[in-house]
């Protein structure tokens, strides 16, 4: 008679993914070929988070060289939950009164900064012909969920009701992030919609490849290996810093915001991602829920790219393209169309 039992095994998701680099456009092949001689490993989270942040700083040097120009820059802090969060306000001329769009940086809730993320929210300043307001929220590991959203929250809330004192519109704003930082965007605007009995002042999001909570499905089967650093284990280990230990809020509707109540008052949303990022799922989900809800949202798939390629504007026209559509979607919010 036979003996039944099961084998030996490990649960490995990457073994099964493609080889994405012969699915890469022309475009991101240039950015992945010049990543392998300048910056080889700049985004294995097999190391600390501070060689993590060490890394990416220096590979993001490069992309944010050139881009748009502001007519001002000023740097200043907004008090948070934890002490002063640092901003950021690009104007793009002194004409008075410009709606504001604020901006939250990306890295996985553990790296970037408003350097690291310089030429887009130059590129978004021009297209959207708007005053751009970059936030750098305290990074996790250090400063755990919720605070990251609380600081984001704080900095909206802040210039829509002091205004004035920084020369834009209360009214008309919008939120927009990559990755992390559009997780952080969208849970801000909800949040600022609960806690603080309100957000219509906010029309509309600018929502880059971002995480609302789906950690399995067709685009995580398929994407994210060690060219764009997203694999299953980078993206635990970056959870695993921002969120407490034991990873109890995985399911809060303010982390994975699919959970949350998207009826209402969530404004018209340009969402974006490339067909090659384990998080397409994310916004295709999300693209669908707030289009049944009747809000007005735009979602752009881009062929060939993997996370994070709305950096690479220097080689790739794709990023070139979102950054210019997103900025103008903000455009046409603001103008009823």
């Amino acid at each position: 008679m036979y003996q039944f039992k099961m084998p030996e095994f490990k649960v490995n998701m990457e073994i099964n993914k493609p080889d994405p680099y012969p699915l890469l456009s022309e475009g991101m092949k240039r950015v992945i070929d010049y990543q392998a001689e300048h910056s080889k490993d700049a985004f294995d989270t097999n190391c600390s988070w501070t060689e993590l942040r060490e890394k990416y700083i220096e590979e993001r040097k490069f992309w944010n060289e050139g881009g748009p120009e502001p007519f001002k820059v000023v740097n200043t802090e907004v008090e948070g939950p934890i002490g002063p969060v640092p901003v950021r306000i690009y104007y793009p001329d002194e004409k008075p009164g410009r709606n504001a769009l604020v901006f939250i940086h990306g890295g996985g809730f553990t790296v970037g900064s408003n350097d690291t993320h310089d030429r887009m929210m130059r590129c978004v300043m021009e297209s959207g012909d708007c005053v751009v307001i970059g936030v750098d929220y305290h990074l996790a590991p250090e400063a755990k969920f919720p605070i990251p959203l609380y600081e984001s929250a704080a900095v909206v809330r802040h210039f829509h009701e002091h205004a004035e004192e920084y020369n834009i519109s209360p009214d008309k704003m919008a939120i927009g992030g990559d990755s992390g930082g559009a997780n952080l965007a969208l849970a801000a605007n909800l949040y600022l919609r609960d806690a603080f009995g309100g957000n219509d002042y906010i029309c509309a999001l600018l929502l880059y490849y971002g995480s609302y909570g789906m950690f399995d499905g067709y685009s995580w089967r398929l994407n994210g290996t060690a060219l764009d650093g997203m694999t299953k284990a980078d993206m635990l280990a970056y959870v695993s810093y921002y969120l407490e230990e034991g990873m109890a809020d995985m399911e809060n509707p303010y982390f994975s915001t699919l959970n949350n109540d998207l009826t209402h008052g969530v404004p018209a949303a340009y969402l974006c991602c490339g067909d090659l990022d384990p998080l397409l799922g994310d916004s295709q989900a999300l693209h669908a829920i707030l289009k049944s809800r009747g809000v007005h949202t735009k979602l752009e798939i881009v062929p060939g790219a993997l996370h994070a390629f709305m950096h690479y504007g220097r080689m790739m026209e794709e990023a070139v393209h979102c950054l210019k559509e997103s900025g103008e979607f903000y455009v046409s919010v603001r103008r009823g169309a």
